[in-house]
């Protein structure tokens, strides 16, 4: 089936430094020079060069990091799905981490506006020893109402395996027709949602105290909760009714474990 985008990439660790040995893209896809905020970790972003997401689309990205190689991968810009009146669009990911890699997935927001149908799968292989951190966060498109949630629909599901072995499996689906995404149970009166995984042997056993303490301070702005995975990884699940309230709680965390990593705070430096 041909696709609209096709991302693939490498990250090996060549001495003391990260080099993306491998880049294939195609289609509406594109991927930017690594840039070197800090001097041995290139941060990448993938920019769609085609202004948004439309019906019948389909979007591929593989990523790859070998042994001890560190790489965060961002995008230039939101997400932009539109009216999709005749196929949803999907779009995929898979993720292989060799033992000692670090890999952070730090994207903008998925915005879907109104009649928007979105699926996405992401499937992440590990090896034992390897970091991840991987967010998503989908907001509500502008709609000539002025209401929330003119979407048709968003599905987007999360596997993570661990030397072969499925640790977590999440499945976020909305669908404002049949349900009030304002109720208990659903975004109990938030509009956007944000989502955070994290697996990393420098998680230590005391991380629910000090990730508590860390977001006490967002407990105006958002409501969070967050729960242990069956590797001892945690995941971290947002509601608020501002993007940048999500995103800043998921760089405050992904700052958090970068410190226990003895790695600098992150630097997107987009706008």
């Amino acid at each position: 089936m041909r696709m609209t985008g096709t991302l693939r990439m490498k990250a090996v660790c060549r001495g003391e430094k990260t080099v993306v040995a491998d880049t294939y893209f195609d289609g509406a896809f594109k991927v930017a020079r690594p840039v070197y905020f800090q001097e041995n970790e290139p941060t990448v972003y993938s920019l769609h060069v085609g202004g948004g997401y439309i019906g019948g689309d389909r979007y591929h990205t593989d990523v790859v990091l070998e042994q001890d190689a560190r790489m965060t991968l961002t995008t230039q810009s939101a997400a932009k799905v539109y009216k999709t009146p005749n196929a949803p669009v999907h779009q995929s990911m898979t993720i292989s981490l060799a033992q000692g890699s670090v890999f952070m997935y730090l994207p903008d927001p998925l915005i879907a506006y109104e009649q928007a149908r979105f699926q996405q799968e992401t499937v992440i292989h590990m090896e034992k020893g390897s970091t991840l951190l991987y967010s998503d966060s989908m907001t509500p498109g502008w709609s000539k109402s002025g209401d929330p949630f003119r979407y048709d629909w968003i599905r987007s599901k999360v596997k993570i395996y661990e030397d072969d072995s499925l640790q977590a499996y999440d499945h976020l689906f909305l669908k404002p027709e049949e349900h009030d995404l304002f109720s208990l149970m659903q975004m109990e009166g938030y509009t956007h949602v944000g989502s955070l995984f994290i697996v990393s042997p420098m998680l230590q056993k005391d991380w629910q105290e000090a990730l508590g303490r860390l977001l006490e301070s967002y407990n105006e702005q958002a409501r969070i909760g967050f729960s242990t995975l069956k590797n001892g990884g945690c995941t971290i699940r947002i509601l608020a009714n501002a993007s940048y309230v999500i995103e800043n709680i998921i760089l405050q965390c992904t700052n958090w474990m970068r410190s226990k990593l003895d790695q600098e705070p992150v630097q997107l430096r987009k706008y």
